[in-house]
Order: C-alpha cells, then sequence, then structure tokens
C-alpha cells in the first residue's frame, strides 16, 4: 500500500516548562487530541480511537526511550460540513469546528470516513494530522512524525548502474515501510540517542539495539568527504505496516550527503541502502560486511538482540593533496595565512596543521557554515618558515605548503 502524505518539516514547540529541549531535542509532553469527524457516513467509534492512541503513545515514549511523552484524549464524533472535507486538509478541518475544541491541545489528529476526493491516507501539516478512512497506530505515528520534523524514511535502490529513491522504502521505520521504531538518523534529530559512536581509526566497537532500552550507544556514524552514514542495531524482526515482508533483525545502514563540499552519490539524508547478499533482506547478519569501496568497512563481528560488535577499518590510503597556501605580513610581526582546501575525496579531510619552524602551532577542523581557511601568527624579528598540512580522517597525511617570511 502506498501513501501519498503530505510533509512539512517543523519542530515541536513544547510547552513552556516541559523539560529542557534545545533548539534540536524534542522532549517533555505532547497534547494530542483525537477528534472523531464525519459529515455523514457512520464515524470511528471512539473505543477504537483510544485503543490507537494508547498504542501511539507508547510507540513513541518507547522509541523516544521515555524522553517524550504523548498526554491523549479522544472528543467526537464531531458533524462538519460536507463542503469542509473536499479541501482535503486537517487546518481547515480546524477552522470549521469551534476553536475552544482544541485549545488545550498541540497536536490535532482527525479522523474522518474515507474520503475517495483525497488521494491519500494519512496527511500531515505543522499541528494538525488528517487520517483518512484509515485508523491504527503506525499511520498515527507516522503522520505524527511529520509533525515532530520528520520526513520520509527512503531506500536506495540501484539497478543495472542506475539508482533511485523509493520514497516510503525504508523497511525499518515508521516513518517508511516499517513497523518499527525509528532509526539512528531520525532518532540523532530528535535527540533521542542513548549515545553516538564516530570511528578515529581502525577498532570494534558496541553498539546497543536502537529501538532500547540500552545504556551502549546506539549509532555509528561515519563521515566521510562525501557521504555520512548512520549505522544501527536492529534487536528483533521488523514488520512492514504497508504489506511487505518482514525484515529480519540485523545491523542496518542508512546514508546522505555529508555536510561538507564533495558531491554525494546519494541525493538526500536517511536512505536505506540494499544489502548486496540478496533477498530481500537489508540487515547485515554476523560475518558480513559493510564495505563503501575502498573507503572504508564494517564488519558484523557479533549480533544480538542486546548488543552488536561492529569492527570498522579505514580503507583509504591516498592522501589529501597539498593545498594553495598565500601569507601576508601586514606588519608589526603579524602575519596572516590563508589557503584552499586540499583535495580528498576517499575519508575526508579532518585536520590541518599550521607549522611555525617546524612546530605545530594550529591545528583547525572545519566549521559550518565554512567561511575558508586562515590563521594569523604573531612572530619575533627574523626569518620564520611556515607551513601547513592536511590530515585525513584515515590518518593520511597530505604534502605540505610552504612559505618563508621575514619579520623585520
Amino acid at each position: 500500500m502506498r501513501m501519498a502524505i503530505a510533509c512539512l518539516v517543523v519542530l515541536v514547540t513544547l510547552p513552556a516548562g516541559q523539560g529542557n529541549a534545545s533548539a534540536q531535542d524534542v522532549t517533555g509532553e505532547l497534547r494530542v487530541l483525537y477528534a472523531l469527524v464525519t459529515w455523514g457516513p457512520t464515524p470511528f467509534a471512539p473505543p477504537d480511537a483510544e485503543r490507537v492512541a494508547a498504542e501511539t503513545a507508547d510507540y513513541f515514549h518507547s522509541s523516544s526511550g521515555g524522553r517524550l511523552s504523548l498526554n491523549s484524549s479522544v472528543v467526537g464524533p464531531l458533524r462538519l460540513p460536507r463542503g469542509v472535507f473536499d479541501s482535503c486538509d486537517a487546518t481547515a478541518l480546524r477552522n470549521a469546528a469551534p476553536a475552544s475544541t482544541f485549545a488545550r491541545y498541540d497536536r490535532i489528529v482527525f479522523v474522518a470516513p474515507f474520503l475517495g476526493t483525497c488521494n491519500f491516507a494519512g496527511e500531515a501539516n505543522p499541528t494538525e494530522v488528517l487520517l483518512n478512512g484509515r485508523l491504527f497506530m503506525s499511520l498515527a505515528a507516522h503522520e505524527l512524525g511529520h509533525t515532530l520534523g520528520l520526513g520520509h524514511a527512503s531506500r536506495w535502490d540501484c539497478l543495472g548502474g542506475t539508482c533511485t529513491v523509493d520514497e516510503y522504502g525504508g523497511e525499518f521505520s515508521v516513518m517508511g515501510h516499517g513497523s518499527g521504531g525509528l532509526n539512528v538518523y531520525e532518532k540523532g534529530a530528535l535527540g533521542w540517542l542513548s549515545g553516538v559512536l564516530r570511528p578515529d581509526g581502525r577498532a570494534t566497537y558496541a553498539l546497543g539495539p536502537v529501538e532500547g532500552p540500552t545504556t551502549l550507544p546506539q549509532a555509528l556514524v561515519v563521515t566521510t568527504a562525501s557521504s555520512e552514514f548512520w549505522i544501527e542495531s536492529r534487536g528483533r524482526p521488523t514488520p512492514s505496516f504497508t504489506g511487505g515482508s518482514e525484515q529480519p533483525a540485523g545491523i542496518a545502514v542508512v546514508a546522505g550527503p555529508a555536510a561538507e563540499g564533495e558531491a554525494s552519490p546519494y541525493p538526500r539524508a536517511n536512505l536505506l541502502l540494499p544489502n548486496p547478499g540478496g533477498g530481500g533482506r537489508f540487515a547485515y547478519t554476523t560475518g558480513e560486511s559493510f564495505v563503501d569501496r575502498e573507503i572504508f568497512r564494517v564488519v558484523v563481528e557479533r549480533h544480538s538482540a542486546e548488543e552488536a560488535a561492529l569492527r570498522f577499518e579505514w580503507l583509504d590510503r591516498v592522501a589529501p593533496t597539498r593545498p594553495r597556501l598565500v601569507v601576508r605580513a601586514p606588519g608589526r610581526g603579524r602575519v596572516h595565512l590563508t589557503w584552499d582546501s586540499s583535495v580528498e575525496r576517499g575519508s575526508g579531510v579532518d585536520t590541518y596543521s599550521v607549522l611555525l619552524d617546524g612546530r605545530v602551532v594550529r591545528t583547525l577542523t572545519q566549521q559550518l557554515p565554512f567561511s575558508g581557511w586562515s590563521a594569523s601568527l604573531h612572530l619575533s624579528r627574523g626569518v620564520h618558515r611556515i607551513a601547513v598540512l592536511a590530515t585525513d580522517r584515515a590518518g593520511n597525511r597530505g604534502r605540505v605548503a610552504t612559505a618563508r617570511v621575514r619579520v623585520a
């Protein structure tokens, strides 16, 4: 079953005093009203809405590790004019009902009989949801996820050298085809992860299940020159809520473009990558490897419902190019350096080192928004040798750019 779903990206605004949510964390209590509406046909029954509301609240409480609680109520059925339903818009339904009905709530989920004129199962606006003739937990959670700022969990499908995005193809997350917990990319966006590992060299890393609860980190995030990979452990099988096959437990990988300048093969974030093992299975199991060709490898050494062990290693052996260095000495012992980024298409540049007379005096990492590479030094009188070199994430040191400067 395919669903056409309107997606607006917003972050939840919580009432004052609800937790310590930062600009990136979605925490606290969200007050949700399920409003049963109709223009005449038999509406959904309140007990059915109460059951789905309770299941959806349990889903978000579990997926957030207790960080987000849904306080849900049910009202209705409310009878609204037939014409307002033709808009296929949840906000129009809200505007057609008495405002006092919704005053106490942060999100409104309208549950309507099937509207043949509306080409979707669910639609989400920033604070309203419309469920069109369907009422079940995964659909309600999917639409409410949109109101929290989440997009679709998609899939990167490649056949015969041609790759496309399967919009709803994420087989695990409820934001795609799955009825499982949100994936680590989505939880990271909402501030719901127990921890994130970013490997800096060859080592074995322990991951807890993305479904939780766990005291272990839940994500292994690998950034390269062009892309970013979010790797998670699925501790249990994941059914599909759109009629697809159940996905076995294992290690799943979603990818997207990195924040750096190199062009990524992935057009957008949160794309589930296929397992070359085939058979419609997307997770990797013990003994299998995920490889980003000539850049890095992750081997599944062990996987269970409680813990996975992943061995990481860089495969990148190509050093960054020499940066182009420009040195200006405006006077009074001040020297200003600027340089262009090194070319590094593998693991990506990790740091630039600035050396003065053979000694490292500055180490720089890229900050966003990126405004170019520069450094200023105060030098004593005499002739000095200044150098800049790049080191990539795999530890390869690039060729040194040098300049000599005389300070009078």
